[in-house]
């Protein structure tokens, strides 16, 4: 893996990030090296033409100089789009790895599955992989207008579409209605 690849280096919920909060940045493999960092690599895949690895850190984790931990959310219109996509892919990835180490059947530690993304348990032989979560996300319009919605949780003057999770053995239009209706009562 090149030195200029991409790393998305979570510890528990928090992002790895050099710069500083007006011009954050994702620090390449090289730099964490170089800051001794090291963790449970996952490839990714490329953004045009750089690979990107996700990377599991210890928690708790103290930032060497010159990087800090972020929630993510505070990087959105401050990074690329397509970077925040990736680090949100690296967040679920490393997520799968933080509770999967032990099996979910007989509860044995469990080993990485060669040749695949996939935890095996050697006891019993159950392998897990990362789970897929469908989710719908809508925007709401009546002729010009748009309903969007704001959580307290969110920076001033930022608002969203509406979103969540399928639930099990729902349409995604069940889910539509269902979260519109719990998001901002309206059928």
């Amino acid at each position: 893996l090149p030195g200029t690849a991409f790393a998305f280096a979570y510890s528990d919920t928090k992002l790895l990030v050099s710069g500083d909060e007006q011009s954050p940045a994702i620090p390449t493999v090289a730099e964490l090296a170089t800051a001794g960092v090291d963790g449970v690599r996952h490839y990714l895949g490329d953004l045009q033409g750089v690979p990107c690895v996700a990377i599991v850190l210890p928690h708790p984790f103290e930032p060497p100089a010159g990087l800090r931990l972020t929630g993510l959310r505070s990087l959105f219109f401050r990074l690329p789009e397509s970077i925040v996509a990736i680090g949100a892919r690296a967040f679920q990835v490393v997520e799968w790895d933080r509770t999967h180490r032990f099996c979910g059947r007989c509860g044995t530690p469990t080993r990485d599955k060669g040749g695949e993304r996939a935890k095996e348990c050697p006891a019993c032989g159950y392998v897990a992989y990362p789970r897929v979560s469908p989710a719908m996300m809508a925007l709401v319009t009546r002729g010009r207008e748009l309903l969007l919605a704001r959580a307290h949780r969110f920076p001033p003057a930022m608002y969203s579409a509406l979103a969540g999770f399928v639930e099990p053995g729902e349409t995604i239009e069940d889910c539509v209605r269902r979260e519109v209706k719990e998001e901002v009562g309206v059928d």
